[in-house]
């Protein structure tokens, strides 16, 4: 009883300076203390942002990745084009609803992935690399869709919650299910593309959404749903990413396809800075056939 009596004293003597209250709280009652940091990105601002696409995709000279987040009843995929500077146009989001304990919707999802996209002047672009989220329910359906179609195409990837990490973390072999399943530093991933949000000249980092239903309010209002937060656990400040119980899909996505262009340029070969938007006006090149879909081994390995 004295012991309580004690720190109700305390919690009246700290409740008017948020340093003393946040101490009493973390240290004497080992609770975590919370606040939110920095400015919150409002939805409505990056809904006004939308621009007409003269196409499909709004530039010839870039590079695709799609990201697929699984969930209990769906999948969620966005495809992104990227160019230099990881400036990236978002080109498709879609979800497709199912059983994934199934064999359908996995072969829906490949169709969905292998499909070409077009730009203004008729050039055909095939995605490059996908990462799909393999830490829900459904990790062993991942796996196989990622062996059956090809690992070094289809990436499983996992969040890893740690300051400091880097956005992906490729393993150097393939794990015992044949996949290689690559690391996402998801606390850094989500800073970047925060700090991107607020970029509001077109260049290096800008983000770009067409005017199209698949990006209306609802997909803004959950890709910033999340929020950053500082946090006090046993004295230590931590900062964690809290959606506060609200869907936030169109935000992992955009993480896992930052994962997928950092992989493109870290392991596989590509030098986004050859893709510029000032060769759009370069003749373009006749329409490619259909190729094998499996991202080009580069003379040096991939590793």
């Amino acid at each position: 009883l004295t012991a309580w009596r004690q720190i109700i004293t305390d919690f009246l003597q700290a409740i008017s300076d948020p340093s003393k209250l946040k101490t009493l709280v973390h240290t004497t009652l080992d609770e975590a203390w919370d606040e939110s940091e920095g400015e919150q990105i409002e939805p409505d601002h990056l809904f006004a942002r939308r621009e007409h696409y003269a196409a499909e995709v709004p530039v010839d000279s870039c590079v695709l990745t799609a990201a697929v987040d699984t969930q209990d009843d769906r999948l969620e995929i966005d495809v992104v084009a990227w160019v230099a500077g990881e400036e990236s146009y978002r080109i498709s989001f879609e979800r497709l609803y199912g059983d994934l304990s199934r064999s359908e919707i996995w072969d829906l999802l490949h169709k969905r992935l292998t499909r070409q996209f077009v730009s203004a002047s008729g050039a055909i672009h095939d995605v490059k690399l996908t990462t799909i989220d393999s830490g829900g329910h459904f990790t062993d359906e991942v796996y196989s869709f990622c062996k059956k179609y090809g690992p070094r195409q289809f990436i499983p990837v996992k969040g890893h919650s740690q300051a400091g990490k880097p956005v992906v973390m490729f393993p150097r072999k393939r794990n015992d299910k044949g996949v290689y399943l690559t690391m996402v530093g998801t606390d850094t991933a989500k800073e970047i593309l925060t700090n991107r949000f607020r970029i509001m000249t077109p260049g290096e980092g800008y983000m770009h959404w067409p005017v199209s239903d698949q990006f209306d309010e609802t997909y803004f209002q959950q890709l910033t749903n999340e929020r950053r937060k500082v946090v006090y656990r046993k004295g230590r400040r931590q900062i964690e990413w809290d959606a506060g119980g609200r869907r936030n899909e169109p935000f992992d996505t955009a993480v896992y396809n930052l994962a997928a262009v950092r992989l493109l340029q870290q392991h596989f070969g590509i030098n986004l800075n050859r893709y510029r938007k000032d060769d759009d006006t370069a003749p373009a090149a006749p329409p490619k056939k259909r190729k094998s879909g499996k991202v080009h081994k580069p003379a040096g390995g991939w590793l």
